[in-house]
């Protein structure tokens, strides 16, 4: 019973605890609605959530490299194993004058970066497609197709190169030839004349290549025996980066290139500020590029830059699950222009070595982006995907004096 003014109210206890019942069922709704963050560590309590770093975290692009050092493709899903992406640095280009890997972080390879392979698929065809490959900036080379998946058939004709280096490490590859079986001239014939060395395109053997960057995880995390293996990547079959990071390094490029970079970052001493650029300390300078960063998987709605630096695994909406075992430290790769070709001497490398040297294993370098390991033998990423991090910890960062 209850008092409203002068009138009481007689109500069963029945009808209280349907009424209270009511109401906390409105507010389980409402929770579940608007946490799904939480529901997850409810229902799957090993799966505990630490940091976040974001609401409604998503992929917001998924690029692939078909042929290691040249362009990249965006793409709205791709399937993948755990070798990574679909197609991703399944070819390599081969410098025989040193028998290694014609990379476009040096001048050697850097026209690399405006070779654009497109992926073109066909249920149809014995080998499911072509990827067709062009020279925007240079009519006089001729395009070419090569088989997306070559027959078993045609692999029996198919020479392999062996010994050539990557990374140390010797390896070894199909000779790639022309998805025309009346081309005057075989890929490589074609790539040597553009890049003006002699080059072997070649395409990953089923030979396993395991990762040889020391990744601090436990490899029962795995639902696969053997470990990650890898294509032709440096050092692991993904690699993911925030749009929130890359917007926080383009302000640090343009604000050093005006003179107005801070003297102490992150706990860093900087080097001297370097001479204003004409690119990048204009009004309407240029942006920094996702593409000068090679990641694989783009993703939106992380509020800190560099929030994934401390996650150590995600899972997506349909579980699957990834492992994050570490920083990636960057070369001067990102340095080359993928819109023009041309290395910048400074930028963003100057930039980022003055607040980005954050990890032990690599003191001498600046990192960008995370290595990511899919925990299970395959699956599909898409565009929009939403991404929940399922273990986080803040990762120890180097300070330097």
């Amino acid at each position: 019973m209850f008092e409203l003014g002068s009138l009481e109210f007689t109500i069963p206890t029945r009808s209280i605890l349907l009424l209270f019942g009511g109401f906390a069922s409105l507010f389980i709704v409402n929770h579940v609605a608007t946490s799904r963050v939480h529901l997850l560590s409810f229902l799957h309590p090993k799966k505990r959530v630490d940091t976040v770093h974001g609401t409604d975290i998503k992929i917001s692009r998924i690029l692939v490299y078909p042929i290691k050092s040249c362009a990249g493709t965006d793409l709205h899903s791709s399937a993948y194993d755990q070798e990574g992406f679909e197609f991703d640095r399944k070819w390599m280009i081969v410098d025989l004058e040193k028998n290694k890997q014609l990379s476009a972080r040096d001048n050697r390879g850097i026209k690399l970066v405006r070779v654009f392979p497109l992926i073109k698929r066909d249920p149809s065809s014995p080998t499911g497609g072509v990827l067709e490959v062009t020279f925007p900036d240079s009519p006089e080379t001729s395009p070419f197709s090569i088989p997306l998946n070559p027959t078993t058939e045609q692999l029996s004709t198919w020479d392999i190169h062996n010994g050539f280096d990557l990374w140390g490490f010797s390896h070894e590859g199909y000779v790639v030839e022309s998805a025309d079986p009346g081309a005057l001239e075989t890929p490589s014939e074609i790539l040597s004349e553009y890049v003006g060395r002699p080059v072997l395109l070649v395409m990953k053997t089923p030979t396993p290549r395991p990762i040889t960057e020391p990744m601090p995880f436990d490899p029962a995390r795995l639902a696969y025996a053997g470990g990650p293996t890898v294509r032709y990547p440096d050092f692991s079959p993904f690699l993911l980066v925030s749009n929130a990071s890359l917007a926080d390094a383009e302000a640090k490029v343009w604000a050093m290139a005006r003179g107005d970079f801070e003297k102490k970052v992150a706990g860093c001493t900087p080097d001297d500020p370097a001479p204003p650029s004409n690119d990048w300390a204009r009004e309407d300078a240029k942006n920094l590029l996702m593409e000068r960063f090679r990641p694989n998987v783009v993703v939106s709605g992380v509020d800190e830059p560099f929030g994934e630096d401390d996650w150590q695994e995600i899972v997506t909406v349909d579980n699957r699950s990834f492992v994050l075992p570490a920083r990636c430290p960057r070369c001067m790769f990102p340095n080359v222009d993928t819109e023009s070709g041309l290395r910048d001497s400074q930028m963003p490398n100057n930039a980022m070595m003055q607040y980005r040297k954050v990890d032990a294993m690599a003191p001498s370098k600046y990192c960008f982006g995370m290595y990511m390991i899919p925990a299970e033998d395959s699956g599909v990423l898409r565009v929009g995907d939403r991404i929940l991090i399922t273990k986080s910890a803040v990762n120890p960062k180097l300070v330097a004096a």
